[in-house]
């Protein structure tokens, strides 16, 4: 077979097994046949199905774990953090969903009263949520913002973008946020509300949000999935 045969034979079964990708043949995690099947099915050479499944590796399609075989990968998330959630999970071409947990007033204990510069004791709006794309489970968090700022939140939320809730009915614009990183294993919550196994990589995500005039805003506690998203922070200076 000469070499330009391969090339185009090599191509033909990539846009195959790419099509067979997209109509879901394949679909997310399954395994494909081993390189000596996929030999036998195209009636080619071991050389010819590697190029087409490295290319398919190399386009982020692919996924070759040692020992195993090969894998449909799932589609990285990338999470640009110029916006907020819903707005980038919706620039992914995927669905946005919150759902609410948990809806509380506690009182502002340390640290939580010098992050939101606020007298010990006083009530703080607490929500817990699950953050999905595409139905499922990318993030949870605890989100904090002081009673004197927003009276009655907890009652009155329920669901969508929580910035543009608090911009609408608060008047509270969010212009900055500030979040640190951290790589962790997931523990009990993480397993139950994100439906990933304890021990697994979770990143662990603290954000204080501030108004235009530096008032602290929102303090929030997050854990998102280690499996799915591609975090990306972009500055500005």
């Amino acid at each position: 077979m000469t070499k330009r045969q391969t090339s185009s034979l090599y191509f033909n079964i990539k846009e195959k097994l790419l099509k067979q990708i997209q109509t879901g043949i394949y679909s997310v995690g399954q395994k494909l046949p081993t390189e000596a099947e996929l030999c036998i099915l195209y009636n080619a050479s071991r050389t010819t199905i590697r190029l087409a499944l490295n290319e398919l590796e190399f386009q982020g399609i692919l996924e070759r774990i040692q020992g195993r075989g090969t894998f449909v990968k799932r589609k990285e998330l990338q999470l640009i953090q110029t916006r907020s959630f819903t707005e980038d999970v919706l620039m992914q071409g995927k669905e946005p969903k919150s759902k609410l947990l948990e809806a509380k007033v506690i009182p502002a204990e340390s640290p939580l009263d010098e992050f939101l510069n606020i007298p010990p004791s006083a009530p703080i709006n607490q929500l817990l949520r699950v953050r999905y794309a595409d139905n499922e489970p990318l993030l949870y968090e605890r989100t904090h913002i002081a009673w004197s700022m927003a009276p009655g939140l907890v009652n009155d939320y329920s669901d969508g973008s929580l910035f543009s809730f608090l911009e609408t009915k608060y008047n509270l614009k969010v212009h900055r946020a500030v979040e640190q990183l951290k790589p962790i294993l997931a523990d009990k919550t993480a397993k139950k509300l994100l439906n990933v196994k304890e021990g697994s990589p979770c990143l662990q995500i603290k954000t204080f949000t501030y108004l235009s005039d530096n008032t602290p805003l929102e303090y929030s506690f997050g854990v998102f999935r280690g499996d799915f998203p591609n975090y990306t922070i972009e500055r500005f200076f």
